[in-house]
């Protein structure tokens, strides 16, 4: 074997050494979906009641809104998608590559597999059963009228001056409409937590 073949040889042995490291590097340092999202954030495994309201919502859900695989999921189990089902979808797309907050498997992953806004606050909440002639939602209606633009997320500052006469109810519908809607978002602290807090729970603890 001459010099030259038994240098290819040594270069290509280096080569794939060095390839081998560099993925080996790579697999340990993946940057996945669960290195981005605060664990806190997510739903245990007997939050029994949490994980059948997000198979409610998933089964409400746009198609487009879902990931690819989400979607074969659901269409593959029918009406027959469970909790166990968003479990196991769950715990396999936290350990998947995380592409952006943009991506629709993170966001499912953040809507679907954790806590939401509802989860957070405390006492009866507006949902979908709530009357729009509800004294308590007209009561928390009303409170919106002397709000400042910064005190109200942009939804609700739009709504402030509607007429909840009794024959429309037009002001508890629109509140309604808005805290079922934000009830149901992902946890995050900041104003529309705050407004929810504020305007979306009708009996307190």
């Amino acid at each position: 074997m001459n010099v030259a073949t038994k240098a290819s040889i040594a270069l290509a042995g280096t080569a794939g050494a060095t390839g081998g490291g560099v993925f080996m590097h790579k697999l340990i340092n993946r940057n996945t979906i669960s290195k981005n999202i605060n664990p806190n954030h997510l739903l245990k495994a007997n939050d029994a009641d949490k994980w059948s309201h997000r198979v409610q919502l998933l089964k409400t859900a746009s198609e487009a809104a879902l990931s690819k695989d989400l979607l074969f999921s659901k269409k593959n189990k029918k009406s027959h998608f469970s909790s166990d089902d968003l479990k196991k979808w769950c715990f396999e797309s936290l350990e998947t590559d995380f592409l952006g907050k943009e991506d629709k498997k993170f966001q499912n992953v953040v809507l679907y597999c954790g806590i939401n806004m509802g989860d957070k606050i405390t006492g009866t909440k507006v949902d979908s059963s709530t009357e729009t002639s509800n004294a308590k939602l007209g009561e928390n209606f009303t409170k919106l009228k002397n709000k400042t633009q910064d005190q109200l997320v942009s939804e609700l500052f739009s709504i402030k001056n509607k007429d909840n006469a009794t024959s429309t109810w037009a002001g508890g519908t629109a509140l309604k409409e808005w805290c079922v809607k934000a009830l149901n978002m992902p946890f995050e602290e900041g104003l529309t937590f705050d407004n929810a807090k504020d305007y979306c729970v009708i009996t307190n603890p």
